[in-house]
């Protein structure tokens, strides 16, 4: 072999393996620069204590208020059942007599019932029958037929209104059963007439019967 003929030969040999390293740096050089960069600028950080400590903090008021509201559940519990006791009275209720307190362990009345059970006896004088709640306002039928067995009257505090006054001076005395109308039909019948009980009573109960049971004749 000539001299020149070696020389083409190892530089053909040169180019080739100059060729063979370009290609390969330029195959390895993204794998480099993307691990490169992940490595540099997207190191992921490992969980540290504080987060976990956090965490921990943040579950443990739960914990705390399950265990809080299970005990207070079972403390309310034997107050339920002792209001439920002594929801119902034992002995009839005298409904002339009974205070708000009193009422009120009747089923179905509340204060505002007991209330108006109260201030509506004190405009009658007194009940005469228990049926007379039923025009307690606010009382439905189904609360009243369940403690009228278990109300009683007792006519002993029933006040009456005494039938010369009513004869008199009508338009002076006040009751729910005793109505404009009737005021007036007593005064005409006055004008005519001398006072006669038999005469009022006969007039009373062709209005309202009901107001008879108020008067004393």
């Amino acid at each position: 072999m000539s001299f020149s003929s070696a020389k083409d030969a190892n530089g053909s040999g040169n180019r080739e393996a100059k060729g063979f390293l370009l290609l390969l740096i330029t195959l390895v050089t993204p794998f480099i620069l993307q691990y490169g960069y992940r490595y540099l600028f997207q190191k992921e950080p490992a969980p540290s204590s504080v987060q976990i400590t956090y965490l921990e903090e943040d579950c443990e008021p739960v914990k705390e208020y399950r265990l809080y509201a299970d005990h207070t559940s079972n403390q309310n519990r034997p107050y339920e059942k002792a209001y439920t006791k002594t929801a119902q009275p034992n002995e009839p209720v005298n409904i002339n007599t009974a205070d708000s307190l009193v009422l009120e362990k009747l089923p179905g009345i509340g204060f505002k019932l007991a209330s108006r059970i109260i201030k509506y006896r004190t405009l009658l004088g007194g009940y005469i029958k228990v049926e007379q709640l039923k025009e307690v306002y606010g009382i439905p039928v189904e609360t009243y037929d369940l403690i009228k067995g278990k109300c009683i009257v007792s006519a002993a505090q029933v006040k009456r209104i005494p039938a010369d006054s009513l004869w008199d001076k009508p338009y002076k005395i006040y009751h729910p059963y005793l109505s404009k109308e009737l005021k007036a039909e007593i005064t005409a019948v006055k004008k005519r007439e001398d006072y006669s009980p038999v005469v009022l009573k006969a007039i009373i109960e062709k209005s309202n019967e009901r107001l008879s049971w108020y008067v004393s004749f």
